[in-house]
Parts: structure tokens; C-alpha cells; sequence
């Protein structure tokens, strides 16, 4: 089953979307607009009513931030009805859509954009190449961080088209200061980031799988990319029991080798 409700309205700084847009399309659409908010995400694979579910976010940002609503329909009772973000019970690739047993299907998104064009160019992988293109972090606009963003993700992670992902198949880690020490303890150069809360840190689980000799692996029909190390290929024959199986030999490795649990991002049904 596909959802192919469209829609795009506008009225001063808030945007309505229909489900069955595409994400990348409204992301642009906005700027066309001049609306802004939306740009650090440009480029993530997917539709509108598929964003919240996972709560998408990349380089900074995520949708929770911007969200004030959405309408979904109840698959028992047939029944449409509002739920506003505190509802949604959004986490770090979470929401309350990816609970067992929910039978909500989002039919459209409410959210608040800004006419200021205020960027957000915090994240390092952002703002280094903004730097290497000439241009300041603290001025850039919104269409150069949306061209920033678009090119850096063509760059590491490969088309779905051509090589069938899901993009990220990993979630990253949060952890404290104590695992963060152990973690530092068991290999080198590890990269980490502060959290808003300034509590908790995020650790690049890319950097684990590829330290531990993942990255360009091949098991049956399903690959771990080569361009990076998150991004699971699923090759011509493949199946989701062969996706899963490596997801699987990849958590428990990096278990075994670190003690550390990484969960994948995708649902599965």
C-alpha cells in the first residue's frame, strides 16, 4: 500500500502537506517560497507522511522541531483525527507511529516555517564544506545550505535508484559521559558530538562498523555500502530475510567488540 494524497498549501509562515508528497520536492517547493527551515534536510529519500514516523531529521535538524500537527486516519475505525507534537511523542528516530499496534496512517502535516532566513550550519560535515566552498557559516543562506546538504549527500550515500537502500539502517548512538569514556577507552580517534541537553553525546555509529571491518561487506545479495558505512544494499535477488541476517551479524559484532547496543533506524513490518 502506497499514499498518494497530495497536497501543498501555504498561508503566511505555515505549510500543509499532503502525504503522498515527495519530501525532497516540498523541501524546495518551501524555499521557492521563501520559506525556510526545511533545508538541512534536503535530499532524504521518502514522502511527507513517512517524515514524522521516523521523526527524519539530518545535519542538525529534525522535523519535530517544525511540526505542529498532523491529521491521520485511524485504519480500525476509519476515523481522521488531529494530534498535535506532543501527541506524536517524538524521540531521536521515534514517534509514537512506531509503537506495536498502532494503527494511525498520516494523511498530512502541519508545519511552522520561518520567513527569516536564519540558518542552522552547526553540524561539523556541514559547516567544513560550506568552509571549503568559500562561503561563511554564520551568512550562509538557506539555498546555499540546501545546496550544501544536497551535494554532501550525493556524495556518500548512494542512489537509491541505482542501488536499492534505505539510506541510513543504523541508528546513531546517544550515550553519557561514562560510556562515551569507555567507548574512548576501546578504540581511537573515535568522533563524538554534544547534545542540545548538554548531557548526552552522539556517537557516529558509522565510525563503528567501519572500524570493525564492515564497511563493503557482502553477504548473499545484500552489501554494506561502500560509500558509508550506515547504508545496507539490497542487490537483485535479495530478500528481507538476507537484510536482516546482516543486519543482525552487525549488531552482535559490535556488541561483542564493544559492549554497546546499536538498533536499526528502518520499521519493519
Amino acid at each position: 500500500m502506497k499514499v498518494s494524497i497530495p497536497g501543498r498549501m501555504k498561508e503566511e509562515n505555515i505549510v500543509n502537506f499532503g502525504a503522498g508528497e515527495n519530501w525532497n520536492e516540498v523541501v524546495l517547493w518551501s524555499l521557492e517560497n521563501k520559506l525556510f527551515g526545511l533545508e538541512n534536510l534536503a535530499l532524504i529519500p521518502g514522502t511527507v507522511g513517512a517524515a514524522p514516523i521516523q521523526n527524519i531529521g539530518a545535519y542538525g535538524e529534525e522535523i519535530s522541531s517544525k511540526l505542529i500537527s498532523l491529521e491521520a486516519i485511524n485504519l480500525k475505525t476509519n476515523e481522521l483525527i488531529c494530534m498535535n507534537n506532543a501527541e506524536c511523542k517524538f524521540g531521536y528516530r521515534d514517534s509514537i507511529f512506531k509503537l506495536e499496534n498502532n494503527d494511525l496512517l498520516v494523511s498530512s502535516i502541519k508545519l511552522r516555517l520561518t520567513k527569516e532566513p536564519k540558518t542552522n550550519t552547526s553540524y561539523k560535515s556541514l559547516n567544513n564544506y560550506l568552509i571549503r566552498d568559500d562561503i561563511d557559516p554564520d551568512y550562509a543562506t538557506p539555498f546555499q545550505v540546501c545546496r550544501a546538504v544536497t551535494s554532501i549527500r550525493n556524495k556518500i550515500l548512494p542512489n537509491y535508484r541505482d542501488e536499492p537502500n534505505v539510506g541510513s539502517f543504523f541508528k546513531n548512538l546517544t550515550v553519557k559521559k561514562q560510556n562515551l569514556d569507555e567507548l574512548n577507552n576501546k578504540m581511537s580517534g573515535l568522533p563524538y558530538y554534544k547534545n542540545a541537553d548538554g548531557l548526552t553525546y552522539k556517537v557516529p555509529v558509522a565510525f563503528l562498523i567501519e572500524n570493525a571491518g564492515w564497511k563493503g561487506y557482502k553477504q548473499g545479495n545484500v552489501r554494506v555500502s561502500k560509500r558509508h558505512a550506515l547504508v545496507l544494499i539490497a542487490d537483485k535477488g535479495a530478500t528481507s530475510d538476507e537484510l536482516l541476517s546482516l543486519s543482525s551479524a552487525i549488531t552482535e559484532d559490535i556488541y561483542e567488540k564493544t559492549q554497546v547496543k546499536i538498533e536499526i533506524e528502518p520499521e519493519v513490518i
